[in-house]
């Protein structure tokens, strides 16, 4: 079950906005840049007068230069899109406890209340399971809670369909947090993560490991490990060679992922599930220019 967020995290969290490098494209008034021209606070350029403009934007000091008639256009501001997909595959679940999942959850939910709170439109997309309707409002966290409450981590899934399913809703573009362990096979990952940005989302990959998953630690007995995912049963042997094969295939596969964000000029943050949530949310994720 969730816990609630003390009333103190609630207050910092209603201070941040969510950071995005595109211009908006929203459905309503808000506080984020849009790529539309119109009403708004923030001065874009200046555009010689037409008949029908509006006498209050013409800018005489401009007319006293040059003898023209020029109006003021300001960008619009609008509402963030924000969508957050999560991992609920059976691998998630990892350790029984707390585990990956419940991390996973309430940074979603941290994230999702930062742009209820800024006025954005929120969607948690449930990979493996169902995508909610879009909220609006802070009010909307407790439905938004009492979903994600409701969910656990189980099965498999191809990463790309859901993704594909979690998006087909969705008309406009805006951020997408993309919070997973990422330990797919790269060829099923990277199709997936194209499709996101393909439907031009400024998308950051949040990948939650458990601490024991960054480093085995050596065992002299045989250890069977059980596939969360598929069921299958392996009897292996942790000698030191083991767990130190293990870190190269878990640091390639890391260092695989970076270097395709930094390619596709996306956002990679590695996190632990035994992280301080607060410290994620209201330190690191600002300093990595995700909130604001």
């Amino acid at each position: 079950m969730l816990e609630p967020f003390a009333p103190t995290f609630f207050r910092s969290l209603q201070q941040l906005k969510i950071r995005t490098r595109k211009a908006v494209l929203g459905s309503r008034q808000g506080s984020h840049r849009s790529i539309r021209r119109g009403h708004g606070l923030e001065f874009s350029d200046f555009r010689p007068y037409s008949a029908g403009d509006d006498f209050r934007q013409i800018d005489w000091n401009v007319y006293g230069r040059t003898d023209r008639l020029y109006v003021r256009e300001y960008r619009e501001e609008r509402d963030l899109n924000v969508v957050l997909l999560i991992d609920t595959s059976a691998s998630m679940g990892y350790p029984v406890g707390e585990n990956k999942f419940e991390f996973a959850r309430r940074l979603a939910l941290a994230l999702g209340y930062i742009g209820l709170a800024d006025g954005d439109s929120v969607m948690f997309g449930l990979l493996g399971q169902r995508v909610t309707p879009r909220y609006i409002g802070p009010r909307a966290l407790a439905r938004a809670w009492k979903e994600l409450d409701a969910i656990s981590a189980e099965g498999s899934f191809s990463i790309q369909n859901e993704c594909r399913a979690a998006l087909a809703s969705t008309r406009l573009p805006g951020k997408c947090f993309f919070i997973s362990d990422f330990l797919a096979p790269s060829a099923e990952l990277f199709p997936a993560l194209d499709y996101i940005r393909s439907r031009n989302f400024d998308l950051s990959l949040l990948q939650v490991l458990a601490p024991a998953e960054f480093q085995l630690q050596p065992s002299s007995s045989v250890t069977e490990f059980v596939d969360s995912e598929t069921g299958e049963i392996l009897s292996l042997g942790l000698d030191q060679g083991s767990s130190l094969e293990y870190a190269k295939v878990l640091s390639n596969h890391i260092a695989e992922l970076e270097q395709y964000c930094v390619g596709a000029g996306l956002k990679h943050i590695l996190l632990s599930s035994a992280d301080d949530l607060a410290e994620v949310v209201l330190t690191r994720l600002p300093e990595l220019k995700l909130l604001q």
